[in-house]
């Protein structure tokens, strides 16, 4: 029988800036902050992806990837990204965007605010992933 590990769960973590933690987990479950997915096979470096963050965002974004929130990379097209917009769950999800390095995140309210210019896009499940959508060309994240 192996020891369960206590992983934090980032449920409520924006309105409360709480990390709770009581689920209990295998022991082979141990999120990091840098996360190999997508068939890409590409890691986002957490530590880069704070920087480009307001202090604010900083603040509030920086706790929850060191929780060990699932960080994925998501190739950014901006008419996919707005279609999935349309159909997603909004009790679930939520789409911020990052128009500009340093400064303040946006909620996306409305698809026709999915639209470039822009940093990145992320995508928030309220199952602790966040999906970043950054273009290829853009600011290297991927370590």
């Amino acid at each position: 029988m192996s020891r369960g590990l206590l992983k934090p769960s980032l449920k409520d973590y924006l309105s409360t800036g709480k990390v709770i933690t009581g689920e209990s987990h295998e022991a082979g479950d141990i999120t990091k902050t840098n996360i190999s997915v997508n068939s890409d096979e590409k890691n986002i470096n957490a530590d880069k992806l704070v920087e480009l963050f307001s202090a604010d965002d900083s603040n509030t974004w920086g706790p929850i990837f060191n929780a060990g929130a699932e960080i994925k990379y998501e190739k950014a097209d901006v008419s996919e990204l707005r279609e999935f917009y349309r159909t997603m769950d909004r009790i679930k999800f939520t789409l911020y965007i990052l128009e500009n390095e340093k400064t303040n995140m946006r909620i996306i309210r409305s698809s026709v605010q999915i639209r470039e210019p822009f940093v990145l896009f992320l995508l928030w499940d309220d199952a602790g992933v966040a999906s970043v959508y950054i273009p290829e060309e853009s600011i290297n994240l991927v370590s």
